[in-house]
């Protein structure tokens, strides 16, 4: 993977235009001078107001130093192929796909890419959550005896999966539940926090919905190098948030980091520029996620209802 450099200013493609996130992305393009949107492909779906939609991917990557994927699920394949040919780096939306297996044929494009290509792990930018990391490398919280992360909001209650992002409901177009959209960032975050410890999977269940095709949320318990780990997430909690704790033999920790999806692009953005504002998830790491949220997949599904 090569690092060349970057213009002054940016000329951003955005791929798709269905994913909840798109609105901070546009938000973080309106706020930095560095940076022009300069090509939208909507693939004849939800428009961008204002801006004129190109015809193709390959249309809108033509003129770019960067893009942005933000499509449906089931579209990552394609669009990320045709980033990777035209050697235009790009941030794919989470999760990069449905399943842990079609998760390692599109790693194998990011690991063989010429330029950065990576998913929008945005907690990983949060100073909260990056000052419990140096803690932890430095042991600073003893022998850990316990974690509890936390990631819930009140998107199904509120209407939020309704019009462009009605996707995010139907396993047909990629989607694969409340439990797993949010819980693909507490799972990265334990990688990430200690990308020694390893993850396995100890239990799962899912909290369903009547006329909802997919689950509205869940909880699971995982061994974390052998520390017991609880995740909670879903999209019918109020207030809703993200919470870290973690609990140590010689002190503890507790985190409700202030989030913001758009920090992903900002960080993204200052990784083409030389600026190493963030560890972007690897090929490796975006695999094993995808495994761990596989194995949590089937022990949900084989507790009994």
């Amino acid at each position: 993977m090569t690092t060349a450099p970057v213009p002054a200013v940016v000329r951003l493609a955005v791929l798709g235009t269905d994913h909840v996130h798109l609105p901070d992305y546009l938000e973080v393009v309106a706020r930095d001078p560095r940076v022009v949107l300069a090509a939208v492909y909507s693939g004849g779906r939800a428009p961008v107001a204002g801006v004129r939609p190109t015809a193709d991917a390959a249309g809108a990557l033509a003129g770019a130093d960067a893009a942005v994927i933000v499509s449906t699920t089931a579209q990552h394949g394609p669009l990320l192929r045709q980033a990777v040919e035209a050697g235009v780096p790009a941030l794919v939306e989470k999760p990069l796909a449905a399943s842990a297996e079609e998760t390692g044929r599109l790693a194998a494009l990011l690991a063989a890419a010429e330029r950065p290509v990576t998913t929008a792990m945005f907690l990983r930018c949060a100073p909260e959550l990056r000052a419990v990391r140096a803690r932890l490398s430095e042991r600073a919280l003893g022998e850990l005896a316990g974690v509890h992360l936390r990631f819930t909001h009140p998107g199904l209650l509120d209407g939020v999966f309704t019009g462009s992002a009605a996707w995010m409901l139907a396993e047909r177009h990629g989607a694969a539940g409340a439990f797993a959209d949010l819980a693909v960032h507490l799972v990265d975050l334990l990688e990430w926090l200690d990308p020694s410890a390893g993850l396995r999977v100890c239990g799962a269940s899912y909290r369903g919905r009547p006329g909802t095709e997919l689950d509205v949320g869940g909880a699971a318990v995982l061994s974390w190098g052998g520390v017991p780990v609880t995740l909670q997430a879903g999209w019918t909690s109020r207030p809703g948030g993200m919470l870290l704790h973690i609990e140590g033999e010689r002190a503890g920790v507790t985190v409700e980091p202030r989030l913001r999806a758009g920090a992903a692009l900002e960080a993204f953005l200052g990784q083409l520029r030389g600026d190493p504002r963030w560890e972007p998830p690897t090929a490796r790491e975006i695999v094993r996620t995808a495994r761990v949220l596989d194995a949590v997949d089937r022990a949900a599904r084989a507790e009994p209802r």
